[in-house]
């Protein structure tokens, strides 16, 4: 039996780890995290349990690199709407209603699965401890270097894009139990006027010179 040379085997593995992740987070979505279990994600991932849990100690540390993963693809389009803004590719209008729905999407359901999950799961708690972190931390680097508050010091800038984070979940949180098109068209009217009126779009140029800074 011709055996398979190293590099070949970690990019098994590696696809293995991606398929187990996405099933993972597909099976969070539609059956949510109580109806999260092995057997069905080895099914829909197309792997055996022994490969699960040779890449994974358990169930928990699956979870946990699934919510990683969900958590960087989250950040991940939420700035590629920051960047298409600064470029003048969209508009404000338009940014709006990306950003709305995007955190109205799927993602954000699933984020919402984990973090009642961590409630019953105790184990589960300290292993997205640092992923949760992560994410706020780019949350709040999506909008300053989206956009400049002009005449706000850092804690005030801090403040006004939590709220702005925190306007957003609660959004996103009421579609996820069938909020009406009245809504939403309320949200895109509302937003530009109570978080967006102070605040000034970057100029592309000046994020690239500030990420050469770093």
């Amino acid at each position: 039996m011709k055996q398979k040379k190293p590099n070949q085997r970690v990019r098994d593995g590696e696809r293995t780890v991606a398929l187990l992740k996405r099933a993972t987070m597909e099976q969070l979505i539609s059956n949510g995290f109580a109806g999260l279990s092995v057997g069905p994600i080895c099914e829909r991932a197309g792997v055996s349990r022994g490969a699960l849990f040779h890449h994974f100690q358990s169930k928990d540390h699956l979870v946990a690199a699934s919510f990683e993963e969900l958590l960087k693809d989250f950040a991940k389009q939420m700035h590629e709407i920051g960047r298409n803004l600064r470029r003048g590719a969209i508009s404000i209008d338009e940014f709006v209603v990306r950003i709305s729905d995007t955190m109205a999407s799927d993602l954000f359901v699933g984020c919402m699965e984990i973090s009642l999950g961590i409630r019953s799961e105790f184990g589960l708690s300290p292993l997205v401890e640092k992923a949760i972190t992560d994410w706020r931390l780019s949350l709040f680097d999506f909008w300053n270097s989206t956009f400049d508050l002009p005449g706000f010091d850092a804690e005030d800038r801090a403040t006004h894009w939590a709220m702005a984070s925190n306007l957003l979940r609660g959004h996103a949180f009421s579609s996820s139990f069938g909020a009406g098109p009245q809504a939403k068209e309320r949200l895109y009217r509302g937003f530009p006027k109570l978080i967006l009126n102070c605040a000034v779009v970057r100029p592309e140029q000046e994020n690239i010179v500030q990420l050469n800074n770093k």
